[in-house]
């Protein structure tokens, strides 16, 4: 086959093609969690005492055994791996030893991001598993943390799937390999994708490996960005790709992943693309006294710092990048400040994972500390500010 080559924005179908030649990548079929009826809206994992507790046992929350059961139609003979991708929030700072069982087999630990030591997290972990853990139908999914030093061992999967890795053949792909380019003109990056099909192709994600801010929460600040929310991705790149804001480096890379027509549980995973360089004179300034748990509900201010050491009239242009759950500002008028400053982090209380990128006037900045401020007077749920914590991406003006 020959293969043709398509520029595409980021959840577009494909247009123009040309010629090139491809490498392998990985096709996966996603098998998603569905919730019964039974189900609460989010599916919640409790330590063993939970229910015990006399504060806590009669929460409609404790009902849950943290067992879910997926539906893997496969023949296992024909896969070429395995693993579970989940959307997780924390849970409660302090929580220990989150883990997940698949069939009574093998027990896989869940990385601990932070949570451990009493930081609010959210995380989006991809654990290989073995193919000899799964059975075709019906897999038991059992979650299972402790309490640790929490007030209450408890985490949340919103969504989780178990990927099959399949050969091309088998979803009628025959001979079907993509993959993608990147040129970097001057702060932009054109990203290309080239497959030796393109009829099958619906649609395009682009993903890109750099150095930022950790907006996923795994602590990797050189890493490939991006999560899923609701199953679909956020803080993905675009085919013209603006590196603006990013601080200039080498080694920088995107890969795609591609959806099919008729067939959404497919999604195919292309090689990275060569290395490239990028960026702009930037630097990004980390909080660094970030407390323990950083949340504030029922009145209970907390503040952390920024340490900037440009001069304000140095700076371009500013952002502050922060994610936080959102369990609800109550009646707080103000619920984060930026140097006495309101911002708008919070949203409608929809106990969500939001991130946040909000531009920045210099002027609100200060050469040395700059104070973060959080405050809620919900009484239960509040605002959690997640790790890695607030950052600020600031950009020299240059003459």
């Amino acid at each position: 086959m020959r293969r043709r080559e398509f520029v595409a924005a980021a959840l577009a179908a494909p247009a123009a093609f040309s010629q090139g030649a491809p490498t392998e990548g990985r096709l996966l079929r996603e098998w998603w969690y569905e919730p019964g009826p039974e189900q609460q809206a989010r599916f919640r994992v409790n330590s063993p005492e939970a229910a015990l507790s006399r504060e806590y046992g009669g929460r409609p929350e404790v009902r849950s055994s943290g067992m879910m059961q997926i539906k893997v139609e496969e023949d296992l003979r024909k896969l070429r791996g395995a693993e579970l991708y989940c959307e997780l929030w924390g849970g409660h700072p302090g929580t220990r030893n989150k883990r997940v069982t698949i069939n009574g087999r093998s027990t896989y630990a869940i990385p601990d991001v932070g949570t451990e030591r009493e930081h609010c997290t959210h995380q989006y972990p991809s654990i290989p598993l073995k193919v000899s853990d799964l059975v075709p139908g019906w897999n038991a999914v059992q979650f299972a943390c402790d309490q640790g030093m929490s007030f209450w061992g408890h985490f949340i999967v919103d969504n989780a799937c178990i990927r099959t890795q399949i050969a091309p053949e088998d979803a009628g792909l025959t001979g079907f390999q993509a993959a993608v380019t990147a040129e970097a003109a001057g702060e932009v990056v054109k990203v290309r994708l080239g497959a030796t099909d393109p009829g099958p192709i619906a649609a395009a994600e682009f993903q890109g490996f750099y150095e930022g801010y950790e907006e996923n929460g795994n602590g990797q600040g050189r890493d490939w960005h991006g999560f899923t929310k609701q199953r679909k991705p956020v803080a993905f790149v675009g085919s013209s790709w603006d590196t603006s804001m990013l601080p200039r480096q080498e080694g920088m890379r995107v890969r795609g992943h591609l959806r099919f027509h008729g067939q959404p549980q497919l999604v195919y995973e292309t090689p990275p693309s060569a290395e490239f360089q990028a960026g702009g004179p930037v630097r990004l300034y980390r909080a660094q006294d970030i407390p323990a748990p950083f949340w504030s509900r029922a009145g209970k201010r907390h503040r952390a710092t920024i340490e900037i050491d440009w001069d304000p009239y140095k700076i371009e242009r500013a952002e502050l990048h922060v994610v936080v759950w959102d369990g609800g500002r109550g009646n707080t008028k103000d619920h984060f400040k930026l140097n006495g400053r309101p911002l708008e982090v919070a949203g409608r209380g929809r106990h969500d994972v939001l991130y946040r990128v909000l531009p920045l006037a210099p002027i609100w900045l200060r050469q040395g500390a700059n104070q973060i401020e959080l405050l809620s007077d919900t009484e239960h749920h509040g605002i959690e500010i997640l790790l890695p914590g607030p950052a600020i991406v600031a950009r020299e003006r240059v003459s």
